[in-house]
């Protein structure tokens, strides 16, 4: 037989009203009647995944993974990573879809509370905006704690994501190392500010470096017709980088393999490297150097960051912390022989 909120009350005494205000974890409840609630429900077999905000013992947390579902390798590497983490800490991860995000993300995310049933979410939808993210804090219950691993400036929510401006940077370096001089790169949507701080990172070690060169951009959008057409524009543009920084695998492969099916040999003409280290680096030919992000270790942080934070805490507001990268050198890249 279903355990209801009347069941409590007869247990308790308590008024259904009161029951309800401790079970949701809203309103001023002395401690005495919220501890009787609270054993009572649980004696009683009330599903305790229903009983918000309250810190027990031994249940095993929900957390919604909320995102927009796109396909590719880049998304499946993302959930899998997540997934790993979340068996590791041992809490349950359900992957949710929003269609439409930035139209329907705030009630999306009101429905979700409303249920009690998760304690906590992680969101991941990069096209989301400040503004978006000022209108999810109005509804979003201090209790309910939410991380996000999209990158915005001057985040709102906690924010746990990958350090852009490293991966740029270290890119930057190992051409630097490598011996190129003359260097280009495919960017990002210039609307990501992921996009855009990978870019700084690269642009800013070019220009510290007397003996380097950004001879050449392209404006991408981590679409693989964009690093088709990219190449397009470097052979029309008539500039000859040595080594060019494609800001994320999909272009990178699409841009070698045009490359290739036009007799320019990889990376004896052109070095090439990419950004996430996605399986298809490991496939291609040649193979694809790559910044490599950790999505299992995202995962960590961002789960570890759920758990470890009391009911009663609240949301922490524009924290931002940066999981390292590094960098997989594979085939597409080789040290410039000076003769």
């Amino acid at each position: 037989m279903k355990v209801t909120l009347k069941d409590i009350a007869r247990e308790t005494g308590y008024s259904i009203s009161t029951i309800s205000r401790v079970l949701s974890n809203v309103g001023k409840i002395s401690p005495k009647a919220r501890d009787e609630i609270i054993q009572a429900a649980k004696r009683l077999n009330y599903p305790v995944s229903r009983i918000a905000g309250q810190d027990i013992p031994g249940k095993q947390q929900n957390i919604a993974l909320v995102t927009d579902f796109h396909e590719g390798e880049f998304y499946a590497s993302y959930y899998y990573g997540i997934d790993r983490a979340a068996a590791e800490e041992k809490v349950r991860i359900a992957l949710l879809n929003v269609a439409e995000p930035r139209k329907n993300i705030k009630k999306f995310m009101s429905d979700l509370i409303a249920e009690k049933y998760f304690d906590g979410a992680i969101i991941f939808i990069p096209e989301l905006i400040r503004q978006d993210y000022e209108d999810l804090m109005k509804i979003i219950p201090d209790h309910f704690h939410v991380v996000s691993n999209a990158m915005i400036e001057n985040p709102l929510l906690a924010t746990i994501t990958f350090d852009g401006y490293s991966g740029g940077h270290q890119a930057a370096r190992l051409f630097h190392e490598a011996g190129y001089q003359n260097v280009g790169i495919v960017k990002g949507p210039a609307r990501k500010a992921e996009s855009r701080f990978r870019y700084n990172g690269f642009n800013d070690f070019v220009s510290s470096v007397p003996e380097m060169n950004l001879v050449w951009e392209c404006d991408g959008n981590f679409e693989f017709n964009s690093g088709v057409q990219s190449f397009y524009d470097l052979v029309e543009s008539g500039n000859k980088p040595e080594a060019i920084f494609i800001c994320n695998d999909l272009m990178a492969s699409a841009f070698i393999d045009t490359a290739v099916a036009n007799n320019v040999r990889i990376p004896d003409d052109i070095a090439i490297l990419g950004y996430d280290d996605l399986p298809m680096c490991r496939n291609n030919n040649p193979t694809i150097s790559s910044v490599r992000t950790d999505f299992k270790q995202l995962g960590t942080a961002s789960i570890r960051s759920l758990k470890n934070r009391h009911p009663k805490e609240g949301q922490q507001h524009g924290v931002l912390s940066l999981i390292p990268v590094s960098i997989v050198e594979r085939e597409s890249i080789s040290t410039k022989i000076e003769v």
